[in-house]
């Protein structure tokens, strides 16, 4: 079996592998080609994970910082200023959804109660 298919297959340093000419099962960091093998993947793959770890932490804080000015400029000026020197994270639930607080049908129903108002007023007024 090749190196790579062996890894492909679930082999790990401490999975237990024998060998044509081994005496005995041993674990695969304990085989010199093996350890070879994994110290080489190791050494090739493991910088450019943590680099993509750092690209990923990056973006992420670039994405909080630009969700944290759209929601300052929600607020009046004077507001954004002591938000920024308290140092406290906004977020969604801080600014409610209008249409939770106003319905659609109220403007209807106001503008139905202004016309009989109305309308009782010329009653009255005859």
């Amino acid at each position: 079996m090749v190196l790579d298919e062996m890894e492909a297959q679930g082999v790990r340093p401490d999975t237990y592998v024998w060998c044509k000419g081994m005496d005995d099962w041993m674990q695969a960091s304990e085989v010199p080609d093996i350890c070879r093998y994994f110290r080489q993947r190791l050494s090739g793959t493991l910088p450019s994970q943590l680099n993509q770890g750092q690209v990923d932490h990056d973006r992420l804080k670039a994405a909080e910082e630009e969700e944290q000015e759209r929601l300052l400029n929600q607020l009046p000026p004077m507001a954004r200023d002591l938000v920024r020197k308290s140092g406290i994270k906004l977020t969604k639930e801080n600014f409610p959804d209008p249409q939770q607080h106003f319905p659609k049908a109220l403007p209807i129903i106001l503008y139905v109660i202004c016309l009989i108002v109305i309308l009782i007023g010329f009653l009255i007024i005859k």
